[in-house]
């Protein structure tokens, strides 16, 4: 038994846009006695409107939705709700997007394809440390203000991979790839893709894969 059990269920809100992901958190989290299921979101506006209205402990967040998404959601949940404990669950696995989140005040980040009895014991984990510190000053780089598609996108090229490959595996024209490429360079002050490897190395961006 947890600490947190001795009073209430810990009181969880899941917001990702993927049906199947989110009646998949919904199901996995509703097994165990000890969590309550108290809304569900589809994009980053319901998530803030819950947050206002219902009593909320645990927050498990897709960082890549509908409307505002990533960082910015993030602070702006955390700013709504200085309590809460933000869970991202995300498919997004780049250090840097991992870092930043938690010095933002997430509690935790988990990828997902994270196993179920994972993801449980992590909800409650977080419920028995202190609300997470936000850290100041945290770093305002240039890569932290690329949106989560640039984000990945920079890193692929960064990996090796071409223009024409990461269109096809992303789902998305060659044409919006390279739209994609050239502000991710303009934004890095980089004219090609060596000076984006030469920006990763400097700034301790190494790809995690797996």
């Amino acid at each position: 038994m947890n600490a947190h059990s001795l009073s209430h269920p810990i009181r969880v809100v899941v917001a990702d846009d993927h049906p199947i992901v989110l009646a998949g958190l919904v199901g996995i989290l509703s097994s165990d006695r000890g969590i309550r299921i108290v809304g569900q979101a589809e994009d980053g506006q319901q998530a803030v409107e819950l947050i206002r209205k219902v009593g909320v402990d645990v927050l498990m967040l897709d960082l890549a939705m509908p409307g505002r998404a990533g960082l910015s959601l993030l602070r702006q949940l955390l700013d709504e709700g200085p309590e809460l404990r933000v869970i991202v669950f995300t498919a997004y696995d780049a250090a840097s997007h991992k870092d930043r989140s938690l010095a933002l005040g997430a509690a935790a980040y988990l990828a997902k394809g994270t196993p179920p009895q994972q993801i449980i014991a992590t909800v409650h984990d977080v419920m028995l440390r202190p609300v997470p510190k936000r850290t100041v000053g945290v770093d305002e780089a240039p890569h932290t203000h690329l949106s989560l598609r640039q984000y990945d996108i920079f890193i692929r090229l960064v990996r090796g991979e071409s223009v024409t490959d990461i269109a096809k595996d992303l789902h998305l024209s060659v044409k919006t790839v390279s739209t994609h490429k050239v502000t991710v360079q303009k934004r890095l002050g980089a004219n090609s893709v060596v000076d984006l490897v030469r920006y990763s190395a400097q700034h301790h961006l190494v790809p995690v894969d797996g």
